[in-house]
């Protein structure tokens, strides 16, 4: 299902996303490699980036131990909340292997500020989730949002931050964007074959995280 992964890290909440290194599966020989994106890696060490621990070498290919390295950023088969954790990211397919789980799942810890985030292949059918970035500073009012509510997109030509920048709208409220690695998606589809809609809210005072649902028609 998924053959690409961006690993994304930040310095905290409310900071901005570096795409540090890629994640690839290997299709020909059913292995893995990862590699650094080396013009962002420059830009977060200005932030306090060094590596992905185990991974010291930043201008090496890496291709063994990986499943090992990065299994470890899975929730365990033995906890009893894994059947909802894997439904809540629409995870749950018997199918899917660890690899396609971690990009599900976005394979988040509370020790640290790495994000794996797939590149989702344009199949019909196909559902993930995702949160809303930039809410730290938008401050979306309790009112302006409700889950299952639609939303839309406009891909932002004019933002100097982000040449991929993609603005989520709740018919004329901007909510936010979509964060850094996901948003490539966006530009590779046409609005009209897109169903986004609000899945969970986290509230506090405003809504200060946004759950949301992408699924291709």
């Amino acid at each position: 299902m998924i053959n690409s992964i961006h690993v994304s890290w930040r310095q905290g909440k409310g900071k901005s996303r570096y795409l540090i290194g890629f994640l690839m599966r290997n299709t020909e020989d059913e292995g893995f490699t990862f590699r650094y994106n080396l013009n962002e890696v420059i830009e977060a060490r200005k932030e306090g980036f060094e590596n992905y621990p185990d991974l010291p070498e930043i201008g090496r290919i890496y291709s063994s131990n990986l499943q090992t390295i990065f299994k470890m950023r899975l929730m365990s088969k033995s906890r009893p909340d894994r059947e909802k954790f894997l439904s809540f990211w629409n995870a749950d397919n018997p199918n899917y292997d660890w690899f396609d789980e971690l990009g599900f799942t976005q394979g988040k810890l509370a020790t640290d500020n790495f994000e794996f985030l797939a590149d989702f292949p344009l199949i019909k059918g196909i559902t993930f989730v995702s949160d809303a970035a930039a809410l730290t500073h938008n401050k979306v009012r309790n009112e302006d949002i409700e889950v299952n509510d639609n939303l839309s997109f406009v891909i932002d030509l004019n933002n100097e931050f982000d040449k991929d920048a993609v603005k989520l709208y709740k018919n004329n409220v901007n909510i936010g964007f979509v964060k850094r690695g996901h948003n490539k998606f966006f530009h590779k589809i046409a609005k009209e074959k897109l169903d986004i809609r609000v899945k969970s809210i986290e509230r506090n005072g405003n809504a200060n995280q946004i759950y949301f649902t992408v699924e291709i028609k």
